[in-house]
C-alpha cells in the first residue's frame, strides 16, 4: 500500500495594516530609546512653554487621515532605512554629548524614518508637511529667549522715546519716571511665539495648498507673535508708569497679557481666512487597502538597538568616582585670597564639589566660584540650564557683554554675562568650562570634546569656573578688574596639577 505523502505548503508571512505596523515601529523606538522620549514627555507635563507637544502627533495623524491622495504600502523603502540610520547615528552622538535637543531632534526624524519604511518613498514626499509638523514634539527654542527679551526691551524703549517719555535702558532693565521694569524670561513672548507658530503651521495646512503662501504665513505669524509682544510689554510699561505703579503690575498684569494675546490670536486667524485659498477640497479619510508585512521593519529596529544597546553598555555606563574632599584655590601673584562674598555666589547646584573666594589687589577685587564634577552624568552634566553665574533671585542676569580678556593661555573675544544683583549692584561675568585637562569657553566646544571622550568608553572630570566683577553704571571698571585678574592668575593646567595631587 502506498504512503500518502502530504505536500506541506509554507505559511506566508503574517500581514498587517500598515499603521498597525508603523504603531509597532513607534513602541518599539520609544522602548529602544525611552530615556530620549521619558525626558521629552516631563518637559510636555511640567512645562507651560511645551504643554503642545503631547497632541503634535495626534494632529499630525489627523492631517495625514485627511489627505486627499491616498499613499499605498508597498512602495521603495530604502529612503526609510537610510533616515532611521541618519537618525540613529546622530542620537547616539547626542548622546554621547549629553545633548537632549539632538537627541530627541533624533528621535522624532526616525519616526519619520519609520513612516518611509513602512508607507514608502511616496508617502515621505505626499506628506512631508505632517511628518515636518511632528517636530513640534521637541522642546526647542529656548536659545533664543535672551535675544527676545532683548527685542521686546528694545521695542518698549522705542515706542516710549516716541510719546516723548523719559526712558533708558540697562540690559533687559527698563527705567521710567515711575521705576524699573524687568524684561524677564517669563515676558520674552518666548511661549506665545511657539503657540503662535504652532496655530499658523496648522491653520496654513487647511487653508492654504501651495508651499509659498504656507511658508509666508508662517513668517507672519513669527513677526506678528514679536511684535505684539513687544507692544504689550509697552502697554504695561506705560500704564504702569502713568499710575505710579497702581497698574499694570499685578494679577491685572497677567489678565492684560490674556487678553491681549486672545485678540491676536483672532487678528491672526482673521488675516489666515481672508487670504485663505478659495477652492479646497474636502477631507477624504483615507482607507488603508493594503496590507504590510511586519518583517520590514527588522532591519530599522536592528539599526536602532544596536545604538541602543552601545549607550547602554559603553556611554551610559555606570562610573564610582569619589570627589575630592576640597577643591584647591587658583594662585594669582600680587593678589590676596580671601573668604567667598556673602551676597554672590555662582549657581552650581549639582556639583560634587565646589569652592569660591575672593581676590583683591591694590586696585581691583574679584569673585570667582569653581564648579567639580567627578564625571558627567544624568542629573549632574557639566553643561546645564542650572549651572550658571545668577540664582535667578537675588541675582539674575540682563543682558551680555563682549570683550577682548586674556585668560588661560588664550586671549580673544569672550561673551560675558552682566547680572543685577540687590541695591542696584552689577556683576560682569566669565565662565569657561574645562575636561580633562582642556578648557573650552564655549559649552558647545566642551559637549563636542565631551561626545569624543564618552564614544571611546571614557568619562573625564571637568567643572566650570566662573569670574566676576562689580561695577555701578559703566561696565569698563569691570573689565578693567577681570583682564588684570586673568593676566596674572596661574596657568589652568598648573591648578589641575596641584588639584589632582591633593
Amino acid at each position: 500500500m502506498a504512503a500518502v505523502i502530504e505536500n506541506d505548503t509554507p505559511r506566508s508571512i503574517p500581514r498587517m495594516p500598515p499603521i498597525a505596523v508603523l504603531g509597532i515601529f513607534a513602541g518599539a523606538l520609544i522602548f529602544l530609546l525611552h530615556p530620549t522620549f521619558v525626558d521629552m514627555a516631563k518637559i510636555w507635563i511640567t512645562s507651560s512653554s511645551y504643554h503642545h507637544g503631547a497632541v503634535v502627533a495626534p494632529i499630525a495623524v489627523w492631517m495625514i487621515a485627511t489627505s486627499n491622495d491616498p499613499v499605498k504600502a508597498g512602495a521603495v523603502r530604502l529612503p526609510g532605512y537610510l533616515i532611521v540610520a541618519a537618525g540613529a547615528l546622530v542620537w547616539l552622538l547626542g548622546r554621547a554629548a549629553g545633548a537632549a535637543l539632538v537627541e530627541q531632534l533624533a528621535f522624532v526624524t526616525m519616526i519619520i524614518g519609520g513612516v518611509g519604511v513602512v508607507y514608502g518613498e511616496q508617502a515621505l514626499r505626499q506628506w512631508a508637511y505632517p511628518l515636518g509638523f511632528l517636530f513640534f514634539m521637541v522642546p526647542f527654542g529656548e536659545t533664543i529667549v535672551p535675544a527676545l527679551q532683548t527685542l521686546t526691551a528694545q521695542i518698549v524703549v522705542w515706542l516710549l522715546s516716541l510719546i516723548s517719555m523719559p526712558v533708558t535702558l540697562d540690559g533687559y532693565l527698563i527705567e521710567t519716571p515711575a521705576g524699573a521694569f524687568e524684561v524677564a524670561e517669563a515676558c520674552a513672548g518666548f511661549r506665545f511665539l511657539i503657540a503662535a507658530v504652532m496655530i499658523a503651521a496648522v491653520f496654513s495646512y487647511v487653508s492654504f495648498e501651495g508651499a509659498r503662501k504656507r511658508i509666508l504665513f508662517l513668517l507672519f505669524a513669527v513677526g506678528l507673535a514679536i511684535v505684539a509682544n513687544g507692544l504689550r510689554a509697552f502697554l504695561l510699561v506705560l500704564i504702569a508708569t502713568l499710575t505710579q505703579k497702581q497698574w499694570a503690575v499685578g494679577p491685572d498684569h497677567l489678565l492684560f497679557g490674556w487678553v491681549f494675546y486672545a485678540v491676536i490670536f483672532i487678528i491672526l486667524i482673521f488675516v489666515g481666512r481672508r487670504y485663505a485659498d478659495d477652492e479646497i477640497p474636502g477631507p477624504t479619510v483615507r482607507a488603508q487597502r493594503v496590507a504590510a508585512n511586519s518583517l520590514t521593519l527588522l532591519p530599522a529596529l536592528a539599526i536602532i538597538g544596536l545604538v541602543s544597546t552601545y549607550s547602554w553598555k559603553i556611554i551610559d555606563r555606570p562610573i564610582e568616582r569619589i570627589a575630592p574632599p576640597s577643591l584647591s584655590l587658583f594662585n594669582a601673584p600680587g593678589w590676596r585670597i580671601l573668604p567667598p562674598a556673602e551676597n554672590w555666589r555662582a549657581h552650581f547646584p549639582n556639583a560634587d564639589r565646589t569652592a569660591g573666594a575672593t581676590y583683591t589687589n591694590a586696585d581691583h577685587t574679584i569673585y570667582l566660584s569653581v564648579g567639580y564634577f567627578t564625571h558627567d552624568r544624568k542629573g549632574r552634566e557639566i553643561v546645564s540650564y542650572h549651572n550658571r553665574a545668577w540664582d535667578n533671585q537675588g541675582w539674575r542676569r540682563i543682558g551680555d557683554h563682549r570683550a577682548v580678556i586674556y585668560l588661560f593661555g588664550a586671549s580673544q573675544e569672550r561673551s560675558l554675562s552682566i547680572l543685577a544683583g540687590p541695591e542696584r549692584r552689577r556683576l560682569a561675568a566669565i565662565t569657561v568650562y574645562w575636561l580633562d585637562g582642556n578648557v573650552y569657553l564655549d559649552r558647545w566646544r566642551l559637549k563636542a570634546a565631551q561626545m569624543q571622550a564618552k564614544l571611546r568608553g571614557e568619562n573625564p572630570a571637568g567643572g566650570i569656573v566662573v569670574i566676576t566683577a562689580a561695577y555701578q553704571r559703566d561696565p569698563a571698571k569691570a573689565m578693567a578688574a577681570l583682564r588684570a585678574f586673568t593676566g596674572d592668575v596661574e596657568p589652568f593646567g598648573a591648578w589641575l596639577i596641584r588639584q589632582n595631587g591633593r
